[in-house]
């Protein structure tokens, strides 16, 4: 569960994230695939950490 960069609460399920990718305003993006990111405040390493996947 993560806080989005509206302040609103979304499930991210880490057996379907595909990449993280830092954006501009200290937040990062969270690709699930096609049209499911999801843009949450937190740095990538701490959303990666969140999840947890391992860096590659």
């Amino acid at each position: 569960m993560f806080e989005d960069a509206d302040g609103l609460e979304v499930f991210v399920n880490p057996e379907k994230v595909i990449w993280v990718r830092e954006s501009r305003n200290q937040t990062t993006i969270i690709s699930c695939g096609h049209e499911d990111k999801f843009t949450v405040r937190l740095a990538p390493s701490h959303a990666v950490a969140a999840l947890g996947k391992t860096v590659r």
